[in-house]
């Protein structure tokens, strides 16, 4: 835990996700540990004076370095025994976004997905055509193999139903000291999913979405379950209509069981006034936040 530095104003503020469903008891320790470094990670970025974009963008790296979640290495695999990540990021200065889709053999898709943002006029690359301009970009490329783990490897000769449920994905938001917000998500997607699906999490108004004049949203959990009710624009829109975060947090619950009943997920909210919010209808979801109101950080589980 870090305490906040007294002398900070405006109020900056970020707040983690690691997933969301039911993961199981012995990877909670891990799991919020994880949560809880990259938060760190991010308000270092912060609290140096750097934006809201570089603040998620480090934390989100951060885990998908980390093997305890399903993003980057150490995601689940599909049904022919591959990692394929998605990942979306967004400015709610301009409103710009991008995502990537489908990508097989780069460590940071987060980074590509930003790269998108910044570097073409489309907000969505996937497949062969986002890793080839991944390469044309300079990332570094590495085999398939290297993303899977051997926790990953022994989950997928066990069988699919080792891994129901758990949707260990990984999401941030900031508020920097310029009052600019940011959201982005990273995931390996559904273990034993077929080949070429891609869920929630590079799409805007499901999986994320960030104003500078609302708030910002990052869900997680099943992604068809998230894309159906259109999850983050739920949250968004419960804010517009003046909801706190933790408010908005909460409307947006009843609205999203009411499209989906039974649904499972789980959404981080952070308001344009560096309020925090957080609801899930999943068993779990890990996730840590610290802001300059506070004294130290704050994770959990639940």
């Amino acid at each position: 835990m870090k305490p906040k530095s007294t002398a900070i104003q405006p109020p900056i503020a970020i707040i983690i996700h690691g997933g969301a469903g039911n993961i199981a008891p012995a990877n909670h320790h891990a799991s919020q540990s994880g949560c809880e470094q990259a938060v760190e990670a991010g308000w270092r970025v912060l609290r140096e004076g750097g934006s809201a974009l570089d603040a998620v963008e480090v934390a989100i790296r951060d885990m998908e370095d980390n093997p305890a979640f399903n993003a980057g290495t150490g995601s689940v695999l599909t049904s022919a025994g591959r990692v394929e990540m998605d990942a979306g990021i967004m400015d709610g200065e301009s409103h710009a976004i991008g995502a990537v889709g489908l990508i097989q053999h780069f460590a940071h898709p987060i980074s590509i997905a930003r790269t998108v943002m910044t570097d073409t006029g489309h907000y969505l690359l996937a497949g062969p055509g986002a890793e080839d301009f991944a390469r044309a970009r300079g990332f570094a490329e590495i085999t398939n193999q290297e993303l899977i783990t051997e926790r990953r490897r022994e989950q997928y000769n066990i069988g699919a139903s080792n891994q129901a449920g758990e949707q260990d994905t990984v999401g941030a938001l900031a508020l920097d000291a310029e009052g600019n917000l940011a959201a982005a998500n990273s995931t390996g997607g559904v273990a034993f999913k077929l080949p070429g699906r891609i869920g929630d999490s590079p799409i805007p108004g499901a999986g994320f979405y960030a104003n500078n004049h609302l708030g910002a949203v990052a869900t997680t959990g099943q992604g068809e379950h998230i894309v159906q009710a259109g999850l983050a624009f739920l949250v968004m829109q419960a804010m517009e209509q003046g909801a706190s975060a933790q408010e908005a947090a909460e409307q947006a619950t009843a609205s999203f069981l009411q499209r989906v009943p039974n649904g499972q997920a789980g959404w981080i909210v952070l308001d344009a006034a560096g309020q925090i919010g957080l609801a899930h209808t999943a068993a779990f979801m890990s996730h840590a936040y610290l802001t300059s109101d506070m004294d130290e950080m704050i994770s959990g589980m639940g």
